[in-house]
């Protein structure tokens, strides 16, 4: 069992896997680059200092292990797969490291994962020790996951490394990480190094650029975010000083709109992200052909219509209800101050994105009682959210997922 009496079984009723997430940004989209002899349809952008050109669409293989969906993919044309050593338990990598294999074409893609190690969520910094399955933030845990991910994908180097969730800005400036990613990048083991962030976005971005050694970040934005402003200015320091900008949960975690009885313009979605001429590439968490050809054809055109900008424009009037903004000042409000934020990003993982396997783990990465196991055993939640999201509701569905699952394994 886990440290919240939740046990490896939970939330897998199934695998069933969800919409796609998508892009980000937001400023006018100045003209296309396309590379020559490529077909026009595909636009490309440079990742910062580096000297990758990357179409502006890539895969996130976060929520799909299908081996037809990243052999369609790179035929299509799209280079950068997108995963993690966690991701569906390693089997995202596994897949990858297959077909690139299968397709002899490793120097024709490149592949960026994602370490994530234990931290001290009150303080947020990263802690040596380890918390749940999650190993403590030292430089031999980093090299034990490293070459655990670089066995599945079948290669000896990534082209991009990840510290994955950076919540902070300390995160990115944790001197042992530092050391061990540099390192790393340094062996030949990884091309270019970064963080990713999906909580105090502007402030992080920043501190990743002034840290010194980070060629990329990888950021939540979207037009969902009441922030915008303010991710659109940390972005452009990020270009500004030659740091690299991709882009995730672009549609706001959404297939969460089932809660209005509205559907997102995912389309109109991942084109405003990529109105922000500083962000060299987006990931969206592909599971289906449909999406992958929606993804795609959205580089024909990034121009957004009058009618992409009303719908979007209706989307966001009833965003404060849908979308955490993981702003944390729900957790002042709780009396047994449970880490809501992570409860609600779980939340989204199995509504939003299909992906229970993914939000089991995001919930094993709890500390003990600051998880499910403390709002089961509290008879009345006072925590509230600013922006109006029903935390109480959405703690009731991750709950009775769990309550699910676990009578079905006994009958």
């Amino acid at each position: 069992m886990g440290h919240e009496g939740m046990s490896r079984r939970d939330f897998i009723v199934k695998t069933a896997l969800g919409l796609a997430t998508a892009g980000l940004g937001a400023s006018p989209v100045r003209a296309a680059n396309t590379d020559p002899g490529k077909s026009s349809k595909i636009v490309y952008r440079t990742l910062g200092k580096t000297h990758l050109r990357i179409p502006v669409v890539s895969f996130g293989v976060m929520n799909s292990d299908s081996p037809d969906l990243i052999r369609k993919a790179l035929d299509m044309g799209i280079k950068l797969l997108d995963t993690a050593h966690l991701y569906l338990r390693g089997n995202s990598e596994k897949v990858i490291g297959e077909i690139i294999e299968e397709k002899k074409c490793r120097d024709k893609v490149y592949i960026a994962t994602k370490m994530f190690f234990a931290r001290d969520r009150e303080k947020q910094v990263f802690s040596s020790e380890g918390s749940g399955k999650y190993a403590g933030a030292t430089e031999g845990n980093f090299a034990e996951q490293l070459d655990m991910s670089l066995k599945r994908l079948r290669t000896d180097y990534v082209d991009i490394l990840y510290l994955h969730n950076c919540s902070g800005p300390l995160m990115p400036a944790f001197e042992p990480m530092i050391k061990a990613f540099v390192k790393a990048k340094e062996s030949g083991k990884v091309r270019l190094i970064g963080i990713s962030t999906h909580a105090n976005e502007p402030e992080t971005i920043r501190a990743a650029v002034d840290a010194g050694p980070w060629d990329v970040v990888l950021t939540s934005y979207n037009f969902m975010q009441d922030h915008k402003e303010a991710m659109k200015r940390a972005i452009a320091y990020a270009a500004q000083k030659g740091v690299g900008v991709i882009a995730m949960k672009t549609q706001g975690g959404v297939r969460l709109n089932r809660e209005k009885k509205m559907e997102i313009n995912h389309e109109a979605a991942l084109k405003w992200v990529l109105n922000d001429s500083n962000v060299c590439t987006t990931i969206p968490g592909i599971t289906t052909f449909d999406q992958m050809d929606l993804d795609f054809r959205v580089m024909s055109n990034l121009l957004l219509s009058d009618g992409e900008n009303r719908d979007l424009e209706a989307s966001s009037m009833v965003s404060g209800p849908l979308y955490c903004q993981q702003c944390r000042s729900c957790i002042s409000s709780c009396l047994q101050a449970v880490e809501i934020p992570t409860l609600m990003r779980a939340y989204m993982y199995a509504e939003g994105y299909g992906n229970l396997i993914h939000a089991g783990l995001t919930l094993d990465s709890l500390p003990a009682g600051k998880g499910l196991a403390a709002c089961r055993n509290c008879e009345t939640c006072t925590a509230v959210c600013r922006h109006g999201i029903g935390i109480r509701d959405r703690l009731n569905f991750l709950m009775t997922m769990n309550a699910t699952e676990e009578r079905s394994l006994l009958s």
